[in-house]
């Protein structure tokens, strides 16, 4: 991902879950090339914890990221299961951004618009239908995850080929730019091979049409510092591409089923 990314002279966000950086400390390095953001301590879903738990895993996961050298600026709920709770709680510890909300930004009629529709309704409940934008509170920023992501269309569609993924993301893409909005691509890094050649072809596309590429956290710093809206330079809209890394090895999915 770093190295695609590099090409665009960007980098990726990578919300990663700290109980799977605990077991492999190694991953600290390769994290610091890219802007890391938590994605919870373990990979449990936070609307359906007490406050008291949820602040603890929270708590959890920023003292892993201070024991490894790294920033923690941004949050993305595991399932994308998040509720005011959870962004009562980002705020009080300082976080710049949460990543959690979604919208579905593949147009109503797009062929695979239904399909995508009901998985993403199966996975995370009511979706809110158009393309994303940055949403602010004071000086907290909400950037939703742009659907369809690689686990409703690779998992759960079957698709894998480079080019209908394409046509995909760039349909995605159109919203965007007509709103001047915002598009968060979630590709987990596991799959990225798969998707690495639409990614770019996104990528190139934006670019052509005057986007901007950022991670998650350059956008939330302007969009904190630009209270009447609009992206740097005049640019069109704002992509992100983004991954969670959950897991590393069997292993670690297997502490996901014992609650690890």
């Amino acid at each position: 991902m770093a190295e695609v990314l590099a090409r665009w002279e960007t980098t990726p966000t990578v919300p990663v879950t700290t109980s799977a950086l605990e077991r492999h400390p190694a991953l600290a390095e390769d994290l610091r090339r890219v802007d890391p953001a938590i994605h919870g301590y373990r990979h449990t879903r936070y609307s359906a914890l007490r406050e008291t738990e949820q602040a603890r895993d929270l708590d959890e996961a920023m003292a892993s990221f201070r024991r490894h050298g790294l920033p923690a600026h941004g949050f993305r709920a595991p399932y994308l299961a998040a509720n005011e709770t959870t962004r009562t709680l980002l705020k009080a510890r300082g976080f710049a951004y949460d990543s959690s909300a979604c919208a579905l930004s593949l147009p109503q009629g797009h062929p695979a618009a239904p399909s995508v529709l009901r998985l993403a309704k199966a996975r995370y409940g009511p979706v809110p239908e158009g393309p994303g934008g940055v949403q602010t509170d004071g000086g907290f920023v909400e950037l939703p995850v742009a659907l369809p992501d690689d686990e409703i269309l690779i998992d759960g569609l079957g698709i894998e080929n480079p080019e209908e993924l394409t046509r995909i993301f760039r349909a995605m893409l159109e919203p965007c730019l007509r709103s001047g909005g915002l598009l968060v691509l979630q590709v987990h890094p596991e799959r990225f091979h798969l998707c690495a050649a639409a990614v770019e072809g996104l990528l190139r596309s934006s670019r052509d049409k005057g986007a901007w590429i950022a991670p998650l956290s350059e956008i939330a710093a302007h969009a904190r510092n630009a209270p009447r809206g609009g992206w740097p330079g005049g640019q069109s809209m704002a992509v992100a591409v983004t991954g969670d890394l959950d897991a590393v090895s069997l292993l670690d999915f297997v502490h996901r089923l014992w609650g690890g």
